[in-house]
């Protein structure tokens, strides 16, 4: 009962941590601040990692968007970077050429290149290309994006170092708050505390057709970059209004669109940004978790040495930039603008605000976190439901197909149906709660199964051999009240004129010698595979078949009386030397159907055997001393030995007798033991045998002739005096024609 107890409530936390644990990510900005709490974010995040690399398909090209890439070759041709701002006015004015819509640039221009006095300022080239790429009817909608960057302050203080420009006024996003509690001061965005804002040259940002965007992204705690931030928030203006600057993916998706009205909507519980008719919702910190389109075989990309050289007639880089985003970036090792993400551990920068600008573009962003939450705790809770339900069938087969279909399953409809979907399922708590489900009840049976194997051991280890205990500990459902029946071999053992030696011994000198002597009866009782069912003071009851079943018991039954016998001598010896008086006892054995199981009530039993023919094995026990033997037997236990066994014992008949209680007559036979005078002598063994044979067919007066010379050669032998003395008694009164020869004993 406790282990249900137990179960319950093990079953119970693990539900309710996984819940929690599902939970957990809706208050991440606790969890920067309390590791106990970011556990859920830090462990998921890692498994969902692998889980959209997986996703990622390898086939799919971007028709929007194209990477001019300072790689490897460029920097080799080109030279070393940073470039000179003229190399930067020439690649301009190819853009121009080819059609090319937005530029992106993902290095900072925030200071004024070096020149010699007199000499032509690069700046100023650099400046009228850009001017110039949106001039002109065709090109009036075209745009390029400078990035800024912000610098977080140590002291988390939103305070900046030096005055704000005025000027930020004119790429600021317009806010509209949803918040009507006056006294509420807390505001979700103003969570990126900074230090500074680096921001273009005056030059490039004073150009009406370039905006800027933050190019800054932070890494979770373990330095993976999982989060795009696409609002900033950089101070306040003279007025205390609030300056929300976009990212470089957003503002170019914004000029890409030609999007005029881009709203932030800060709201308590759930900001928004509106663009057009889309709204993209953000978290506390104005970011949102990657949704990945792909890595480099997903985007076009093109050195940018190829582009400078190539004609402007050039049909394959019209073809290439017409009216698509180009993003302005690095993928060479030296430029140092390497990221660790979910699908490379070595993705330059440019990827990340690529990736963006794509998933903006298609609309390609994860759900609500609450409806991620909400239909992650729905599937954990049916398919641990599940697991806890088939569990109690108790069948350890069907529980690990159980929790290997499920786990199958969850991760295939996640792959399949929430991924595409993009409800960011915490799969992984889905599974723990699956497999610490399962694996908390497996523990809790495999607990109670050992308790109940403890159960049985203690139960029958001093009545069981240690071999059938052992085998009994895999049938634990036997330890239950009632009765099966069984066809087993039934032993009663009993000292001779016992009261006569427990008047001569004291009442620890009589525990001892009885102590010693079923020690040793009850050790072989044991070695032969035999059960102990009782001690009726110096008697001794067992079986052999029961509670598990042994083939040839009744073999085994023999065998154990007869070592039990041959051992007695050796006791009694021991006994001679302490000063007790010598044992000598009677064996009955019979074989036959027995009800044997528990027998007691729920809380108090004994595991024995009931039965007529545990009465005829009593019976046998007490005619032993009747017929001057020490082992007698039923027929129905010799005949149960297979007959290339019987060879093994020496059995003479004994009687076909009639036992009070039974109306079938049974023979009786002794089982010889090694030292028995008619097992060394089996002449006169066989002389008894054709006595018995004359007397069982009426011709009495030959069978005393042939029997009396063995009856005076062994006297003590009273098997044979008791024929003789028989057929004396049937040659004066002849006994009816009816005699079958069948002895009744009409008491016990």
């Amino acid at each position: 009962m406790i282990a249900k107890y137990i179960k319950f409530i093990g079953l119970a936390f693990i539900i309710v941590f996984s819940l929690v644990s599902v939970f957990m990510p809706l208050i991440m900005e606790l969890a920067e601040e309390n590791l106990f709490i970011a556990y859920s974010s830090i462990i998921d995040d890692n498994f969902y990692d692998w889980r959209m690399k997986t996703t990622l398909d390898k086939s799919k090209k971007s028709n929007h968007i194209v990477l001019a890439d300072v790689d490897s070759y460029a920097l080799s041709k080109i030279g070393r970077f940073p470039w000179s701002r003229s190399v930067w006015a020439k690649f301009m004015k190819k853009m121009k050429t080819y059609g090319a819509k937005v530029i992106a640039f993902d290095f900072m221009f925030s200071e004024e290149e070096r020149t010699c006095p007199g000499a032509v300022n690069p700046d100023d080239i650099f400046a009228a290309a850009v001017e110039d790429f949106s001039t002109g009817e065709a090109h009036e909608n075209n745009s390029v994006i400078i990035p800024f960057i912000t610098t977080p302050h140590q002291h988390k203080t939103n305070t900046i170092n030096g005055e704000l420009p005025s000027y930020l006024q004119d790429f600021m996003l317009t806010t509209r708050s949803n918040n009507n509690n006056n006294n509420q001061r807390y505001n979700p965005i103003q969570q990126r505390y900074i230090n500074s804002t680096t921001l273009p040259i005056e030059k490039l940002r004073s150009i009406t057709t370039v905006s800027i965007g933050n190019i800054g992204n932070d890494p979770d705690t373990d330095g993976i970059f999982r989060d795009h931030t696409l609002i900033s928030y950089v101070g306040k203006l003279s007025d205390n209004t609030d300056i929300y600057l976009k990212s470089l993916a957003l503002e170019a998706y914004s000029t890409y669109i030609e999007s005029k009205n881009d709203i932030l909507n800060i709201a308590y519980n759930n900001n928004s940004i509106s663009i057009n008719d889309k709204q993209i919702t953000i978290n506390e910190r104005g970011t949102i978790k990657i949704r990945w389109f792909g890595d480099e075989e997903n985007f076009f990309r093109v050195s940018i040495p190829y582009i400078l050289d190539a004609p402007d007639d050039s049909l394959e880089m019209n073809k290439m930039f017409k009216n698509k985003i180009v993003f302005v970036g690095s993928s060479a090792e030296g430029a140092h603008d390497l990221r660790h993400t979910p699908i490379s551990t070595n993705m330059p920068g440019v990827y990340l605000h690529i990736n963006i600008t794509q998933a903006l573009i298609d609309n390609y962003f994860l759900k609500d976190k609450e409806d991620s939450v909400k239909y992650s705790w729905i599937f954990l809770l049916i398919v641990t439901s599940i697991i806890i339900l088939i569990q109690m069938l108790n069948n350890a087969i069907y529980d690990l197909l159980t929790v290997v279909i499920l786990t199958t399953s969850s991760i295939i409809i996640e792959y399949y149906y929430f991924l595409p979907n993009g409800f960011e399922i915490k799969l992984f708590f889905i599974l723990f709660s699956i497999v610490a489900s399962y694996s908390w009840s497996t523990f809790i049976n495999f607990y109670s199964s050992l308790r109940d194997k403890k159960q049985i051991r203690g139960a029958f280890a001093r009545y069981v051999a240690p071999a059938i205990v052992n085998e009994m500990l895999a049938n634990p459902d036997k330890m239950k009240v009632g009765g099966e029946k069984k066809n087993i071999t039934v032993l009663f053992s009993d000292v001779r004129d016992f009261t006569t030696i427990s008047e001569r011994l004291s009442p620890t000198a009589l525990s001892t010698c009885l102590n010693q002597y079923m020690g040793r009866m009850t050790d072989i009782l044991f070695e032969t595979y035999g059960t102990l069912d009782k001690y009726i003071g110096d008697a001794i009851v067992g079986y052999w078949g029961a509670p598990l079943s042994l083939e040839n018991h009744a073999y085994h039954g023999v065998r154990g009386a007869l070592q039990m016998i041959e051992e007695l001598p050796t006791i009694n010896e021991k006994f001679v030397e302490q000063g007790f008086p010598e044992f000598k006892i009677g064996i009955g054995l019979n074989t036959g159907d027995c009800s044997v199981g528990n027998m007691g009530s729920d809380k108090i039993f004994a595991y024995t055997a009931l039965g007529d023919n545990m009465n005829l094995g009593a019976r046998l026990e007490g005619l032993c001393k009747f017929y001057g033997v020490q082992i007698n037997i039923s027929e129905y236990t010799k005949n149960a030995i297979p007959e290339e066994l019987q060879k093994e014992f020496c059995f003479r008949i004994l009687d076909r007798v009639q036992v009070k209680g039974k109306e079938k007559a049974v023979t009786i036979y002794e089982v010889l033991h090694s030292t028995h005078s008619f097992r060394v002598d089996q002449e006169a063994l066989a002389i008894y045998r054709q006595a018995f044979d004359l007397y069982t067919h009426k011709n009495f007066a030959e069978a005393i002739k042939i029997l009396k010379p063995i009856a005076n050669k062994y006297p003590e032998d009273k098997s044979s005096a008791r024929i003789i003395e028989v057929c004396e008694g049937y040659l004066v009164t002849p006994p009816p024609e009816s005699w079958d020869g069948v002895t009744v004993y009409k008491t016990k």
